[in-house]
């Protein structure tokens, strides 16, 4: 009588430790999100003082991302990730004269991702790397930015990359994660030496709030 039941309770064993062993595996996935960003521009950057204008700003838009990454065990994960910030505008009014410019922030992320699982499903998680960033101004007319004098101007850096999250599996493929991110500074200083390569095109801080849809492969 006595083997069979061991028997049995090294069965129940193994069988209660499958999801487990599961879920701690390595495994790739990918995901696409869609967010809510804003970016806070530099006053100082975009009203030069000259003349008498009223500034209104749009600083929200719709951002976009995917990104594709490897869980390398249940704690860390790396991850690739491609992002539309989103487009925005400043404008400056003096009554008869109108200056407008958008300004649409893209890049691409390299992050580590620590992971601290709750449950077999759900686990809350960190993001620490770097952010390659494109910030591209298009003016409507000259003279906007100090040093501007043209339209189409973009500006590449690389700088921190940020953000926090939580991630929930429904089953053991697929799941959802909502998670803030801050993409930090993003675009170029004002100054004098930009303004004689003709490079200025301002600075502005970028972060986005998303939902995102994950899938393991």
């Amino acid at each position: 009588m006595k083997y069979p039941a061991v028997r049995c309770a090294v069965a129940a064993l193994l069988l209660s430790g499958v999801p487990l062993a599961r879920a701690a595996e390595d495994y790739w996935y990918i995901g696409l999100g869609v967010g809510y960003s804003r970016v806070q521009f530099y006053p100082a950057d975009f009203s030069p003082g000259v003349g008498t204008f009223t500034d209104s700003k749009k600083e929200f838009d719709a951002g976009f991302k995917g990104f594709l990454g490897y869980q390398i065990n249940r704690n860390w994960a790396a991850e690739f990730s491609y992002a539309t910030v989103g487009k925005f505008h400043y404008k400056r009014d003096n009554g008869s004269v109108t200056q407008d410019a958008t300004y649409k922030v893209t890049g691409v992320g390299f992050s580590l991702v620590p992971t601290v699982p709750l449950t077999r499903n759900f686990s809350v998680y960190g993001r620490l790397g770097a952010f390659v960033s494109q910030a591209r101004l298009t003016l409507y007319n000259e003279g906007f930015v100090a040093g501007v004098n043209s339209a189409g101007r973009q500006v590449d850096q690389m700088n921190a990359l940020t953000g926090f999250g939580a991630q929930y599996f429904w089953d053991e493929e697929s799941g959802i994660r909502l998670e803030y991110e801050n993409f930090g500074q993003v675009g170029s200083r004002v100054d004098n030496a930009c303004a004689s390569a003709g490079t200025c095109i301002g600075r502005a801080n970028a972060k986005m709030v998303s939902a995102n849809l994950i899938v393991k492969f």
